[in-house]
């Protein structure tokens, strides 16, 4: 019995120790150890004999890891059109970064139609394709009770409307390209003139 009990707790820990890690990202990284005259690559796949699919900067700043392979050595980086792999080796995690809280500032968006919401510590920002930009003002933040940071839940007040946005910490894909976030959104916009619904993905880069 106390050999059996021992596993269940073994297993437990090692889950939470998992489900912890997994909550941690997206992050922000900087690029460290990499010589001056010389780039980081940005791999196909997680691993270094795979073809390179983008370079980074020596001293580029605000890398954003979605995720990392099993074994902790690469992490998932998305460009200007697509995503791919780079060695978690030359990444240098920046302080602060809370899984608890919602990152800020948070840029959003959406397609069909093209919809864009930045969410500040003090003002947010809705626009659409060919309306004026909103601003709004964050008035209440949460995460689901009882959890562990996976899902917030952001309202913020406008002039005779409201948003409400929840942003979760999940791999989400804009639908017209490759590239690959580590947030996913669903937004919804209450007014006098009604109510509309959009879904997108979130990224802190």
């Amino acid at each position: 019995m106390l050999k059996y009990l021992i596993i269940l707790i073994t297993s437990v820990f090692s889950t939470n120790a998992a489900f912890a890690d997994w909550v941690d990202f997206p992050a922000l990284y900087d690029v460290t150890g990499v010589a001056a005259n010389d780039v980081l690559n940005v791999r196909e796949e997680a691993s270094a004999s795979t073809p390179i699919v983008h370079t980074l900067t020596p001293n580029e700043r605000n890398v954003e890891i979605v995720e990392v392979s099993n074994d902790e050595r690469w992490g998932m980086v998305s460009f200007p059109e697509g995503a791919g792999w780079v060695s978690m080796h030359y990444l240098k995690r920046q302080p602060g970064q809370n899984a608890e809280n919602l990152p800020k500032p948070l840029a959003c968006g959406g397609t069909e139609p093209f919809w864009g919401l930045r969410i500040g510590n003090q003002t947010a920002q809705f626009d659409m394709m060919g309306e004026n930009v909103r601003t709004f003002t964050p008035v209440w933040e949460d995460t689901p009770s009882g959890m562990q940071a996976v899902s917030y839940a952001v309202k913020m007040q406008g002039n005779n409307e409201d948003i409400t946005a929840v942003v979760s910490r999940s791999l989400c894909s804009d639908g017209m390209s490759d590239s690959i976030f580590g947030f996913s959104v669903d937004v919804i916009i209450a007014g006098q003139s009604g109510n509309q619904y959009f879904t997108g993905c979130c990224s802190i880069n």
